[in-house]
């Protein structure tokens, strides 16, 4: 297929990612077509995030693992390449035999490449069972402060003694994302002391994320990025910043502490409505980005 094909699924035009992102002010290069697929094992969390739209949801609906298949199948055969597998919700912990179910299929061929991802809080027994599996290829952990009391206040559940341990899982793997909001990491002095909390924890990579207004609780407690100013920390350098364009911009740093390295990255904005690459799979409908109507099987 050229440029001028477009690519299909179940015989419905899709939108993938055939050019890599602009780094700086060099243009991006020619990649294998390829999509990132989010699967959404759940809509129920056991969190009442203030900052979520979906917090404390109920589990809801089935899920078929035979469709699910059938989608990875397609997009191997249609000549798309599945970039990454994002396991997601939801809080997946909320359904870890589904999960487990799920993640029994991947070792098949043509499944052996694919990049597995966990987006959990991380925090509680039943998420951290569930980190311990060892098919994950990476795991991001929701992780908006550096205090069990003000992970607690922000969770809107009991942050347990033992949440902030990781044991048996390999620290190498593990993504923490870290949501600015106004009375938590809110200021560079903040921002430091959770990239020395992450590097203390052996993580390897840590990202700001700006909120999203999905509500009023986010709207009054939104933090710009443009306010951490990270090069003022000691020991923290810029690399490069990547960019599509008016969708979405990023900037990358490396941070250094006791011959320790801090991979950080920010999103400085996104567009909401940006679907290039992303394909959703909720367990019973394929869609094209995370729009309810744009139903491709």
């Amino acid at each position: 297929m050229d440029k001028s094909t477009p690519y299909r699924l179940f015989g419905k035009p899709v939108q993938i990612k055939r050019m890599g992102c602009e780094h700086d002010n060099w243009p991006g290069q020619p990649i294998p077509p390829s999509v990132n697929v989010f699967v959404k094992v759940t809509n129920g969390c056991n969190a009442h995030c203030r900052f979520c739209s979906n917090g404390g949801a109920a589990h809801t609906g089935s899920f078929n693992i035979g469709k699910l298949l059938e989608v990875l199948y397609e997009t191997g055969h249609n000549g798309i390449r599945v970039n990454r597998l994002n396991i997601t919700g939801g809080e997946p912990s909320c359904v870890p035999r589904l999960v487990e179910r799920i993640l029994e299929h991947m070792d098949e061929p043509p499944f052996d490449s694919i990049h597995v991802h966990l987006n959990t809080n991380g925090l509680l027994p039943a998420s951290q069972a569930l980190m311990k599996h060892p098919r994950w290829d990476s795991i991001s952990v929701s992780l908006h402060h550096y205090e069990r009391a003000k992970l607690s206040e922000l969770y809107g559940v009991h942050i347990p003694d033992t949440a902030i341990s990781f044991e048996g899982v390999n620290p190498m793997k593990v993504n923490a994302s870290c949501n600015l909001i106004k009375g938590y990491i809110d200021s560079t002095a903040e921002a430091r002391r959770m990239m020395d909390f992450c590097l203390d924890h052996d993580f390897t990579r840590l990202g700001f994320v700006g909120l999203m207004p999905v509500n009023d609780y986010c709207r009054q407690h939104l933090v710009e990025l443009d306010e951490l100013h990270l090069e003022e920390i000691p020991h923290c350098y810029f690399t490069e910043s990547q960019h599509r364009g008016k969708d979405c911009r990023c900037s990358n740093y490396l941070y250094n502490k006791h011959l320790k390295v801090l991979d950080i990255y920010m999103r400085h904005y996104v567009n909401p409505s940006y679907c290039e690459s992303s394909l959703l799979f909720d367990g019973e409908y394929l869609r094209q980005g995370f729009y309810e109507d744009n139903i491709i099987y």
